[in-house]
């Protein structure tokens, strides 16, 4: 996989919308197995997104109404694709801002979605 690091660049597009991936400088992130979470910018905005790499629509959409279950906020599957270092993916969306009231939410979705994922590996094994 990647060794993405705070500080370092990581190339992100929008093939939707026919914009090119270019480098982003990650702000924060975390890195969970298939989960990846990263705030970036580009010198100016921060966006964040948060992925699930190698993984169905079907399952991702299962792990977003579980995580919301799991949290107690809306989590959804966007309808916009991102590509992340040539891998095109669906991100999970929920309801942030960056104030002290939400500044956890991005870690606890990160942390709550590998678990969720590692629930369904186990059980897909029994």
């Amino acid at each position: 996989m990647h060794h993405w690091e705070v500080g370092g660049t990581i190339n992100i597009g929008w093939p939707d919308y026919g914009i090119e991936e270019r480098g982003y400088a990650i702000v924060e992130f975390d890195h969970l197995g298939q989960v990846f979470r990263a705030r970036v910018t580009d010198g100016k905005k921060e966006g964040g997104f948060l992925v699930v790499f190698d993984c169905p629509g079907v399952v991702l959409e299962i792990l977003a109404e579980q995580a919301t279950l799991a949290v107690g906020f809306k989590v959804i599957v966007s309808g916009l694709r991102c590509s992340i270092e040539g891998a095109v993916l669906h991100s999970l969306d929920y309801e942030w801002y960056p104030t002290e009231e939400y500044a956890e939410r991005p870690h606890l979705l990160a942390q709550t979605v590998a678990g969720l994922l590692a629930d369904m590996r186990r059980q897909g094994e029994e």
